[in-house]
C-alpha cells in the first residue's frame, strides 16, 4: 500500500460543545460547506468527548470480560436480525464477513445499540443494556450525542442541494451505535476494507488507535487524525447521497492496521443516523425537483445489505 498522508484536524475545525450543538452548527455552516465540497466529509471537535469515548470503550471491554452476566448470552446470529426495532445485540468474533474479504471474516466483535433498544423497543429488548449498565449509561450519551451531531449537520447538507429538499426524517429508532472491538493477533494490514455506509449519515467518535483512512473528492486517501483527539467525523451515506441526486458522494473510508499501533486490540465506535424506514424515498432530479419514489426506505436499507452480503 502506498504511504497515506495524515491529516491533523484538533485545533483545525469548528467546535461543537454538547450544550450547543445546534448553536454552534449554523454558525460554523460555511465552514462546514467547504469541508464536503474539498473532503466529502465533514469535522468538528467536541470538547472532552475523547475521554467520553474512552469511558465507553472502557465499559465494553469490562462486560467482554464479565461471565456473570455474559455478553454471549445476549448474542445474536444475523447481521443485522430483521425484527421489529432489531438490529441491535452482541456479534460475536467473526459475525460479518465484508463483500470485499474474500469470504475472510473482519477481526472484530461488536455491539450494536439502537434507538429502538435505548426505548425497550419492542418489550425486552433493553435486557443487554439492564445487564450491563454502565455500558449503558456511555451508550445512551454517545448515541443520543450523535444524533444531535447528525440532525444539525444534515441541515448543512440540505442547505446546498437545489430546490426544496425535504426534511431528512431522522429516527431515534431507525439509528445504531456501533462500539468494535478489533483484536488482530495476525497483524493483517486491512481491518475493515473499502466501503461506505448506507445510512443517511454517520458520525464517526475518536478511536483508540489510528488507522483509518478516507478517499478525498480528488481521489487522495488520507488519515484524519481523530484518536487521542476530541475530533468526530460526519459521514455521508448511500441514502443521503441518492436522496440528493449524487450532487453529494458517499465518504468512502477503510480501516488498515497503523503503523504506529501501540497494541493489537482496537475500539472504535460509530452511530448509524437512519431516516423512519417506514418514510418514502425521494430523490432531487436534474431539473432539481423533488420526486417520491414510492418506496420505504426500509427497501433500501434491505437491497444495500444484500449487496454487502448480509441478508437474504
Amino acid at each position: 500500500m502506498s504511504e497515506v498522508e495524515l491529516l491533523p484536524l484538533a485545533g483545525k475545525v469548528p467546535q461543537l460543545h454538547v450544550e450547543s450543538v445546534e448553536d454552534d452548527a449554523i454558525r460554523n455552516i460555511e465552514e462546514f460547506r467547504e469541508q464536503l465540497a474539498t473532503w466529502g466529509f465533514m469535522a468538528l471537535e467536541v470538547p472532552g468527548i475523547g475521554d467520553r469515548v474512552t469511558e465507553l470503550y472502557g465499559a465494553f471491554d469490562a462486560a467482554l470480560a464479565s461471565t456473570s452476566p455474559s455478553l454471549y448470552e445476549f448474542a445474536v446470529d444475523r447481521v443485522p436480525q430483521a425484527s421489529a426495532g432489531g438490529n441491535h445485540g452482541f456479534f460475536r468474533p467473526g459475525s460479518e464477513v465484508p463483500r470485499l474479504a474474500n469470504g475472510v471474516a473482519d477481526p472484530k466483535e461488536f455491539l450494536h445499540v439502537s434507538g429502538a433498544m435505548l426505548d425497550n423497543h419492542p418489550a425486552g429488548s433493553a435486557a443487554l443494556l439492564e445487564a450491563f449498565p454502565a455500558l449503558a449509561e456511555q451508550s445512551r450519551f454517545i448515541f443520543e450525542l450523535g444524533i444531535r451531531v447528525a440532525a444539525s449537520l444534515g441541515d448543512v447538507v440540505r442547505e446546498i442541494l437545489p430546490g426544496q429538499a425535504p426534511e431528512l426524517g431522522l429516527s431515534r429508532h431507525s439509528s445504531i451505535l456501533r462500539v468494535i472491538h478489533y483484536q488482530d493477533s495476525q497483524r493483517r494490514e486491512i481491518l475493515a476494507h473499502e466501503h461506505s455506509g448506507i445510512q443517511m449519515l454517520g458520525v464517526q467518535f475518536p478511536a483508540s488507535e489510528g488507522g483509518l483512512q478516507y478517499i478525498l473528492n480528488d481521489g487522495t486517501w488520507v488519515e484524519p487524525i481523530i484518536w487521542g483527539t476530541d475530533v468526530l467525523l460526519c459521514n455521508i451515506g448511500r441514502m443521503l447521497s441518492e436522496a440528493s441526486g449524487r450532487r453529494v458522494r458517499p465518504s468512502t473510508h477503510r480501516v488498515h492496521r497503523s503503523p504506529m499501533a501501540m497494541s493489537e486490540r482496537r475500539w472504535s465506535s460509530v452511530v448509524f443516523v437512519h431516516p423512519d424506514h417506514s418514510g418514502e424515498q425521494w430523490t432531487i432530479t436534474e431539473e432539481e425537483q423533488v420526486r417520491m419514489l414510492g418506496e420505504p426506505w426500509g427497501a433500501f436499507v434491505n437491497k444495500g445489505l444484500r449487496e454487502l452480503g448480509l441478508s437474504d
